[in-house]
């Protein structure tokens, strides 16, 4: 079947396809034998456009995975809302050294020592919102996956934990202090973070920051629980500016290849955001990974049945994964490889 899948894979190249795109779909392969459900790819190498896939669509059948089909990107969501927080800090209408309470007064037991800068590189301290959740094992979660939450409930939930460390002064990933930074944007421009991220970044109808809708909308692959069952439709609220979004490949691709190229930031901003300051390990909502042929910038993400890895060396090469969990995940190891043959083709 794996076979089958594979070749309507290829025919999608939409423009010719790299000579090293054997290679990748060897490694897509391996991605879904683990036990996924479904694996798209779309690589930019120049002027080059490689998209494939493998699995299928929909478990138990040999449906096939449309490559321009749409995903939730998880914490992906991370790197466009950040951007948007550093759009604001280049128009001087909010500083990276801004604490929490300057606008959101009251909104943090501890927002007097957080700054914009601690919320963007996890540096704050603030209790992780997702370790609240009922998620080991992830079908916990299936009687509130109907359930409409909002960003200040879920800051609530985290904040009623004492803080990991005080701020500044350690790091550890945290979702929390995207959904601060989702209110902040509202506070500063009179609009809900996703509206106003569509607005600021230009992003195309096929991707979008859903609120409270389940559905994914045109062409997607379904996702699974490891127990089998189909989480594909759920109250995405529970995510919020921390992970909620749902777009394609080809529009990750087209954005993180924008931000690179300095479409959406002055250059001493975006320098700021791909820089690494002790002692955070990431950029200013990116993630910042060393390659043998350079630096890759981007964003990783997990929503309930699927995994998204968005990563770019610069304005012409890009890479986007995602995946659909099955019996298994993908390894880390086995990703890994992917993105280092997809971004350091010699």
């Amino acid at each position: 079947m794996l076979r089958t899948l594979m070749s309507v894979a290829l025919i999608a190249v939409a423009t010719p396809a790299p000579a090293h795109s054997h290679t990748l779909q060897s490694d897509l392969d391996a991605i879904v034998a683990q036990g996924t459900t479904s694996a798209l790819l779309e690589v930019r190498d120049g002027r080059h456009t490689l998209r494939l896939t493998s699995g299928t669509a929909v478990r138990g059948t040999t449906t096939p995975v449309d490559p321009a089909g749409r995903f939730r990107a998880g914490s992906v969501t991370k790197m466009l809302v950040g951007t948007v927080v550093l759009q604001l800090v280049a128009e001087h209408r909010l500083g990276l050294d801004d604490r929490v309470d300057r606008w959101l007064p009251g909104l943090l037991p501890t927002g007097n020592g957080i700054t914009v800068r601690q919320l963007l590189d996890h540096t704050n301290g603030l209790y992780d919102v997702t370790r609240t959740l009922p998620l080991n094992p992830p079908s916990a979660f299936l009687p509130y996956r109907w359930k409409t939450w909002t960003t200040r409930h879920l800051i609530a939930r985290a904040t009623a934990y004492a803080p990991t460390f005080p701020p500044g002064d350690g790091y550890t990933y945290t979702s929390t202090g995207y959904l601060v930074l989702g209110l902040l944007i509202e506070r500063i421009t009179g609009h809900p973070y996703g509206q106003e991220t569509t607005r600021r970044l230009h992003l195309p109808r096929t991707t979008r920051f859903p609120g409270t809708d389940p559905h994914l909308h045109g062409p997607h692959a379904h996702a699974y629980l490891p127990d089998g069952t189909d989480i594909t439709e759920m109250n995405p609220s529970v995510m919020g500016a921390a992970g909620s979004l749902i777009s394609t490949a080809a529009d990750l691709n087209d954005f993180v290849t924008a931000l690179l190229a300095g479409r959406y930031l002055p250059p001493s901003v975006l320098d700021r955001m791909k820089t690494v300051q002790a002692p955070s390990t990431r950029g200013l909502g990116l993630e910042v990974i060393p390659l043998p042929c350079g630096t890759a910038y981007g964003h990783r993400g997990d929503a309930l049945g699927v995994s998204a890895w968005t990563f770019a060396t610069g304005p012409r090469q890009a890479v986007t994964l995602s995946v659909t969990w099955g019996t298994a995940r993908p390894s880390r190891e086995s990703v890994d490889r992917l993105l280092e043959h997809a971004l350091c083709r010699r």
